[in-house]
């Protein structure tokens, strides 16, 4: 089963995501922060990181840094979520990072899961 790691603040959100993901076959793990998220991701080892950008303790883009030093989290690939993803995409990283810009249907995230998924 493939796991994906969905880190926002936002729990109605969160939970919200998570059940979506969860109907499309995902084992899904959720974080309320980038500090949890980046726990969560050492410790499961997820598929993909979705997270939120916006979040207090620690940010989206802190969160990637952050894992982008540990060897065994840095090549997870991550989709931030914001609603300001034009702005956001000045931001340069060396993974595999995608923007989703908020709204977005699940069809869409599923796309962008499919795009930057290990195979």
């Amino acid at each position: 089963m493939r796991r994906i790691l969905v880190v926002d603040d936002e729990e109605s959100f969160r939970k919200s995501m998570a059940a979506q993901l969860k109907l499309k076959g995902f084992h899904v793990i959720e974080a309320g922060d980038g500090l949890e998220g980046v726990e969560m991701a050492m410790q499961h080892n997820p598929e993909v990181i979705l997270s939120d950008v916006q979040m207090d303790n620690m940010n989206g883009f802190m969160m990637v840094e952050e894992l982008q030093q540990d060897p065994k989290t840095a090549s997870i690939p991550v989709i931030l979520m914001t609603s300001a993803a034009l702005a956001a995409g000045a931001w340069d990283s060396g993974v595999a990072v995608e923007y989703l810009e908020k709204p977005f249907t699940i069809a869409k995230l599923l796309e962008v899961i499919n795009k930057i998924a290990k195979k």
